[in-house]
């Protein structure tokens, strides 16, 4: 006789209590806490405060309409960030796998049978020709000791992960770009510098033919002005070839065809303000607040939360698993009997099963989780150090071309009025042309020198903000679900 439906249902609610009340094995994942300075070692620098930064857009600080431009079309068509955004959402379907363990799994199950003459018969019972069946079976195992909550959350702090992931290649890739457009005006204004040299070893060239002409110079004078000018000239290829290489890759950081991007950079530059000056002061905030910022340490630490929660998991496999089974239905043998109440019938039952003996096999998992545990654990601390490290040596970059453009700006000063004079007294007869050539080559190196430090400042502003972890905030992966919407677009 089938069991009661009364009984059935009073076995399938203590079921879900047992579930319900289980324990969960393991240690429970906890958020470490890590040891840091009170303060940033270099923030005496009068360049930068130790106010708390705001979450802000921090490009848009340097002031360059173009940048911010750049930077936008970052966010909306950079491959890595399509790639973070699909790794989100591959992990929320994994679990989603791993949630769905915590119900009973549930399958209908239809037969029909029919028999020909030979069908087979006992005694004076004789077998139906048709025989009809419609039936669920359940499947459920009670997480008695937390397997299966383990693993849901585990899963949960994996997605985390890859959304912490994703604002870290948010963050890179931002920077990158700021980093590349900084890099291509500085050899804007490497060129240009160039270019000016060159019309002034041009003019030093005619200077010394037309003494010549005069009696006044030697045929050695105009060869040596003509050297320096071929010298200048020979200079500006490598600088051409450097700043296609650098519109080149912004144009992959900005999933574009790398080529048109040289001329519409070309196009906006302008010599006045060749590379854009970050702000007057950075605000740095407290190394307690950089950590709990930067999105690659809290991927570390949801890694290690994760990797946590799978000791529990290996743990519970040491126990006894319980499982409800289960089935229910109607069988009849005629078709349109079948949904009748007579022919309703059912069980249900227990499955037990116990790990007795494994060779060890099991215990080794729990020591694997251990150790594994252990790694996420160390590497969330190298990460931190790795944080602090950045953040200081950034600084101290940052202070020390700071304090260099300074000086280089008063030796391009000093230099160009030195090359006047030394013109003038060419001009006159009181000196020769070899004073004139020497400053020219002085003047040179530290014009090239100065706009390669403009572009260092800036850029090591630029590593200064990334290091201390901002920008995920606005974005297309500072909220998990505005990255689904943002590849959408991108693929509509």
């Amino acid at each position: 006789m089938p069991p009661h439906p009364r009984l059935m249902i009073a076995t399938f609610a203590g079921a879900v209590l047992l579930a319900t009340v289980g324990c969960q094995v393991g240690p429970t994942p906890t958020s470490p806490v890590p040891v840091l300075p009170d303060r940033w070692h270099g923030a005496e620098d009068p360049a930068v405060i130790a106010e708390p930064p705001v979450p802000e857009a921090w490009w848009t600080t340097f002031g360059d309409p173009m940048l911010d431009e750049l930077v936008a079309t970052a966010d909306r068509r950079n491959l890595d960030l399509r790639i973070a955004a699909s790794r989100i959402r591959e992990a929320r379907a994994l679990h989603g796998i791993a949630a769905a363990d915590l119900f009973p799994q549930v399958e209908a199950v239809g037969d029909g049978y029919a028999f020909d003459g030979s069908r087979p018969s006992a005694g004076n019972f004789s077998a139906p020709d048709r025989f009809y069946t419609a039936s669920l079976d359940l499947a459920w195992e009670l997480d008695l000791w937390g397997r299966v909550r383990r693993s849901v959350e585990a899963a949960s702090f994996e997605v985390e992960t890859m959304v912490e992931d994703a604002r870290d290649a948010l963050v890179s890739i931002r920077a990158e770009v700021a980093r590349s457009y900084i890099e291509v005006r500085s050899l804007q204004g490497q060129l240009a510098s160039l270019d000016e040299t060159i019309e002034s070893r041009r003019g030093t060239l005619e200077l010394a033919e037309a003494r010549r002409l005069q009696g006044t110079a030697t045929e050695l004078e105009v060869a040596q002005a003509a050297a320096q000018l071929a010298a200048a000239t020979a200079e500006r290829p490598a600088i051409v070839s450097d700043l296609a290489s650098a519109c080149d890759r912004i144009s992959v950081l900005l999933g574009e065809t790398a080529g048109p991007m040289r001329d519409t950079l070309a196009a906006s530059f302008d010599p006045a303000v060749a590379v854009p000056s970050p702000p007057a002061r950075i605000a740095l905030g407290i190394p307690a607040d950089t950590i709990r910022r930067r999105p690659d340490v809290r991927a570390a630490e949801r890694t290690l939360l994760a990797a946590t929660a799978r000791i529990g998991v290996a743990e519970a496999s040491l126990l006894p698993a319980i499982r409800l089974t289960g089935q229910g239905g109607f069988s009849s043998t005629e078709l349109g009997n079948l949904l009748e109440r007579d022919a309703l019938g059912g069980m249900i039952g227990l499955d037990v099963s116990w790990p007795i003996f494994t060779a060890g096999r099991l215990q080794q998992v729990v020591r694997v989780r251990d150790e594994q545990a252990d790694q996420a654990m160390f590497a969330w601390e190298r990460t931190v150090l790795e944080a602090i490290a950045e953040v200081e040596s950034t600084l101290a970059a940052y202070a020390a071309t700071l304090e260099e453009r300074v000086r280089l700006e008063d030796t391009v000063a000093a230099y160009r009025r030195s090359l006047s004079l030394a013109r003038d007294r060419y001009d006159a007869g009181v000196d020769d042309l070899q004073t004139v050539l020497d400053v020219e080559r002085e003047l040179l190196a530290a014009t090239q020198r100065l706009a390669q430090i403009e572009g260092q400042v800036a850029s090591n502003a630029v590593g200064l903000y990334k290091a201390l972890g901002g920008g995920w905030e606005i974005g297309p992966v500072g909220d998990p679900r505005v990255a689904d919407d943002s590849e959408s677009e991108a693929r509509g």
